[in-house]
């Protein structure tokens, strides 16, 4: 029941209609809500270390414990709050 890391949601401003969601991260102190954001310029956040708490089923692909970021893009109607 413990949540690890953030949930960013990213509304680029080329195609409103969407939203591109990324987990598993630590957001970067400087990025604040309503925050502008180009990609390859911004930073957002760094991956969050999860193997303590759960195995990658990417890691037997990789030469780490599998830890990655989650991306979705979705219909920005569809964003709902935790």
């Amino acid at each position: 029941g413990k949540a690890y890391g953030v949930r960013i949601d990213i509304q680029p401003s080329g195609n409103p209609g969407v939203v591109v969601t990324l987990e598993n991260l630590r957001a970067d102190p400087a990025l604040t809500v309503g925050s502008t954001v180009s990609s390859g310029r911004t930073k957002i956040g760094r991956v969050i270390d999860l193997s303590q708490v759960e195995r990658a089923g990417l890691a037997r692909y990789t030469q780490d414990n599998g830890q990655h970021v989650h991306i979705e893009v979705h219909p920005a109607s569809a964003l709902a709050s935790p």
